[in-house]
């Protein structure tokens, strides 16, 4: 650890790894446990650079991670929905957030409303049950990653109300005429000069802002 800058020690990793480590019944979880919640708890810190969630009961505590505000466990201990909208938070996404999926069952994912910046990060790609995902209202950059084509049980996107731009990615829009997705919303209204992603009404985007 003597090695780590101030850079990495002050890192929401490396926090939610200290507190982890430190957590009352550590020993006690088993390994898909530990991952979860240094997941959610990465999450956490990462969204909180300023300021607190408007809400945020049970997070960073030694209480179970299925009772934690927003979270739902259908089943046994594996998260199943992360439901946080208009909750004030801020940061980014951390690729760790992966790991809050680790059991592969997350079926609904809604952050809408809130200040989140940075790029949609290509991990949550990897939840593969994942049938909802709302980002809209936030403060999203960069171009719509590729890797959101992997949700093939994806029903609803919502991306309407960032700052992303460029094509919206061929793959995504496969889901939209040849998979599950029927709502697939962005900023791609042609004649407003702050919409900034090209989708076809036609073949891609149910409906463009």
């Amino acid at each position: 650890r003597d090695s780590l800058s101030d850079d990495d020690t002050d890192s929401p990793a490396y926090r939610a790894y200290l507190w982890l480590a430190n957590t009352r019944g550590y020993d006690e979880l088993d390994d898909f446990r530990k991952l979860q919640r240094f997941g959610l708890v990465t999450f956490y810190l990462s969204t909180t650079p300023d300021f607190d969630w408007k809400v945020s009961n049970r997070w960073q505590t030694h209480e179970h991670e299925c009772g934690w505000f927003g979270i739902s466990c259908a089943i046994e201990d594996t998260v199943t929905e992360i439901s946080l909208p208009s909750n004030r938070l801020s940061g980014t996404i951390p690729p760790a957030i992966a790991l809050a999926g680790l059991g592969g069952e997350i079926g609904r994912l809604n952050l809408s409303g809130n200040n989140i910046g940075g790029k949609i990060v290509d991990q949550l790609g990897t939840f593969k049950h994942l049938e909802e995902l709302d980002l809209r209202a936030n403060d999203f950059t960069g171009q719509i990653p590729t890797s959101l084509g992997q949700l093939s049980s994806l029903a609803s996107l919502q991306l309407q109300g960032n700052d992303l731009s460029g094509d919206m990615p061929p793959e995504v829009c496969f889901l939209f005429s040849n998979g599950n997705l029927d709502s697939l919303v962005a900023d791609c209204d042609s004649e407003d000069p702050f919409s900034q992603v090209n989708c076809d009404m036609e073949t891609c985007c149910s409906e463009c802002y």
